[in-house]
């Protein structure tokens, strides 16, 4: 078990997910907190901070410890003036929810980001949740054979496999369609292990899915799909997950390389408000283990 001198951990399940009592995002943290933040993300993918009365800006600051953010665009979401970092994911009435898969952010890069930080600015009364899962356990949940099979396989990622769905339609309109096609043009189609280890941790993670993942190499097209229906329904099992109930104020901080999350579309007409940051490399995963060397 992990120990830490600085702040508090609770597990949120057995496989997934914790959450870090006593730190005030607000005042700032210090590099020892850090550290350990970093160090329960390893060990968990995913980590919750409740009660966090941050500003856009202190939000910021407290994702810049881990490594450098990437400038939000405008395209499926809203930026702000104030802090350009800060993508506002907005969903109402007149902006309903649409997402239904499982993913991780940028997937579909070339260099896929480390880290993301979400704010619950305005959750629904009711509703809402985001289920996070972990790959690292999704990975270790496939039998001997299949984890055989798969270790040394390549998958393909692709931006458009999600976004030429009916239910993006309306991210090509309007503000935001400029936005989109610079995304699209930037990353083409690219390649990634399907089961890479971790740069940080070691351990195997299962890099795949739903909405990404556009083929697995090296198989028939037939067994490739095949392949696919197989992970999608794997990857959705709860005992590979935490459900997490949103209040106003909290934080989720999870790593794109071992984790997927799907966020749960049941609030609709309510409004829900989210301000999301990118950190695009583990920089401090990185120092600590040249430090270690």
């Amino acid at each position: 078990m992990q120990d830490y001198a600085h702040i508090s951990v609770q597990p949120a399940s057995r496989n997934c997910g914790a959450f870090i009592s006593g730190v005030d995002l607000k005042a700032g943290i210090n590099d020892s907190e850090a550290r350990e933040i970093h160090a329960a993300l390893m060990r968990h993918q995913v980590v919750f901070f409740r009660d966090q009365d941050v500003s856009p800006i202190e939000q910021a600051a407290f994702a810049k410890h881990f490594g450098p953010l990437r400038q939000a665009r405008r395209a499926a979401f809203e930026t702000r003036d104030d802090s350009p970092e800060v993508s506002v994911i907005i969903n109402d009435r007149e902006r309903p929810p649409y997402i239904d898969h499982f993913h991780a952010d940028g997937m579909f890069r070339g260099k896929p980001e480390f880290g993301s930080v979400l704010k619950a600015e305005q959750p629904p009364e009711i509703g809402g949740d985001t289920i996070f899962v972990s790959l690292t356990a999704a990975w270790r949940g496939l039998s001997e054979s299949m984890r055989n099979l798969l270790e040394d396989k390549i998958g393909l990622y692709d931006f458009m496999r999600l976004h030429s769905s009916p239910e993006k339609a309306r991210n090509w309109e309007g503000p935001g369609r400029e936005g989109m096609i610079q995304t699209r043009d930037e990353n083409p189609p690219v390649k990634h292990p399907l089961v890479p280890r971790h740069p940080v941790t070691g351990e195997h993670c299962l890099y795949f899915s739903e909405s990404f993942t556009a083929a697995i190499l090296g198989v028939t097209k037939y067994e490739s799909e095949g392949l696919h229906a197989m992970l999608t329904r794997h990857c959705a099992k709860p005992e590979f997950q935490y459900r997490l109930q949103w209040r106003k104020g909290t934080i989720a901080f999870w790593d794109n390389r071992s984790s997927l999350h799907y966020a749960v579309a049941d609030y609709w007409p309510d409004t829900r408000i989210m301000h999301r940051l990118t950190i695009e490399d583990d920089a401090l995963g990185a120092s600590m283990l040249k430090a270690a060397e």
